[in-house]
């Protein structure tokens, strides 16, 4: 679990954040909204600010959204800033609220300097009139745009870049300017590992095996996920109350050493097709019917 303050908020959060996503079962969007503000866990509402905001309203719950991409089609830093300020305007009638905890810069590609001058302008000014609690920095594309988004700008307290056991690039890269301007860690896509699953689907094809009695029984998703969150806040997605209890139980799980080697053989399987095809006519269920996704 994350230890100190995150970054320059100079505040603790817990190591696993819920980010809401469109209930895929009958389970409505009030049962998962209130599944979600019962937990006390920040709250990701980027899929949805129309669809999550009026769940939200009344509550002290720390929210956080991301952009849209709107400002990458401003034609000078002005209509920038008015894009920025009208997508805030929008998040916060929809919550009912003054205010958001964390405003999230969305970088999909490069984009010009007075694009990035406009965003930048339109979050200073939110953040002067209480609008915006912190501001945020968001990886969604090569970790390079996201650098020269950053590189010369100091705004930023928190920054959000992929991460998972598959794959670490944006994190390789963007990390060590993170803390070098002492800038808080937030990962995401812990479980996109290249195969597309969603959050309950791991669990029930994949078991960690040859574990200790204690730890009998965690999914390889929950340990990732735990193993992950020991380093930075980790955002991951739900859509059912299930999958937020399965990302609570894995803030309190005590990892076993060697979690690394034990992950390798998952985490090199998506490189090897060889042994992809030979899980397919494994005895053991679990691997074939992963093997039979693959190939689907």
């Amino acid at each position: 679990m994350p230890t100190g303050y995150l970054g320059r908020t100079n505040r603790s959060f817990p190591s696993i954040w819920l980010s809401l996503s469109q209930p895929n079962s009958a389970e409505d969007l009030q049962t998962l909204a209130h599944k979600a503000l019962d937990s006390g866990l920040p709250i990701d509402i980027s899929s949805g600010p129309a669809i999550w905001g009026g769940q939200m309203r009344g509550t002290d719950a720390p929210l956080m959204v991301a952009s849209n991409s709107d400002y990458e089609r401003a034609n000078n830093e002005s209509h920038a800033c008015d894009l920025v300020q009208a997508h805030l305007i929008e998040v916060l009638s929809s919550l009912g609220r003054d205010s958001i905890d964390f405003y999230f810069v969305r970088v999909r590609r490069m984009v010009e300097e007075f694009q990035i001058s406009g965003v930048l302008q339109a979050l200073e000014i939110a953040k002067n009139e209480g609008h915006v609690g912190y501001i945020g920095l968001m990886c969604d594309g090569p970790s390079l745009a996201t650098l020269g988004f950053w590189q010369f700008h100091d705004a930023f307290e928190v920054i959000s870049m992929p991460r998972n056991h598959y794959s670490d690039e944006a994190y390789r890269t963007l990390s060590p300017l993170a803390k070098e301007r002492r800038v808080g860690v937030v990962t995401t896509k812990p479980l996109n590992w290249g195969y597309g699953l969603p959050f309950i689907a791991i669990p029930d094809l994949w078991r960690l095996r040859n574990l200790t009695q204690s730890f009998y029984g965690m999914s390889l998703a929950q340990a990732a996920l735990a193993d992950l969150s020991q380093d930075h806040p980790v955002v991951v997605s739900v859509n059912s109350s299930k999958q937020i209890d399965q990302a609570i139980q894995a803030q309190s799980v005590t990892l076993p050493d060697g979690l690394d080697a034990m992950l390798e053989p998952f985490r090199s399987a998506f490189d090897d097709e060889e042994l992809w095809k030979s899980w397919l006519t494994s005895d053991d269920v679990l691997l074939r019917n992963a093997a039979q996704r693959r190939f689907a």
